[in-house]
């Protein structure tokens, strides 16, 4: 009797995460379990657990997506993980302009577990102190 478990390779991985390379989140995020148990970690503005898809995308996503002067862009650095095992960790450079014309160049990580070619878990980390000042300077203002 087998008991393998068949997880995304780095290849599939790179493949879901190209979306929001290319800046088409709404094909990404269908990649992304509705019931997603997300976790921003540290100590600013944006971190907690958000228990579902639409608290994240509602309570963190659009506040931060909103501070930009455009898309922000992302590359995929590296990934390490999948293939044999459900977490893969995704290193993302982040390049952006706030409305203030602050630049926002972030670095992400997310530690991401895998069921049926979906993210069901992210841990996320990033430089916290940008994103509080991106946050306070540019929030809610035109």
């Amino acid at each position: 009797m087998s008991t393998a478990t068949s997880f995304p390779t780095k290849a599939r991985i790179r493949e879901v995460f190209a979306h929001l390379v290319a800046g088409d989140a709404p094909s990404f995020y269908a990649h992304v379990a509705d019931d997603v148990d997300w976790t921003v970690m540290g100590t600013h503005v944006l971190s907690g657990h958000y228990p579902d898809k639409a608290t994240f995308m509602s309570q963190s996503l659009a506040r931060i997506s909103g501070v930009f002067d455009g898309p922000i862009k992302l590359h995929i650095r590296s990934i390490i993980g999948g293939e044999v095992e459900e977490w893969a960790v995704v290193e993302l450079a982040a390049e952006a302009r706030c409305k203030n014309g602050m630049v926002y160049d972030n670095t992400y990580s997310w530690s991401t577990r895998w069921k049926d070619d979906m993210i069901v878990e992210v841990r996320a980390y990033l430089d916290g102190l940008l994103l509080n000042r991106a946050l306070s300077e540019n929030e809610n203002k035109s």
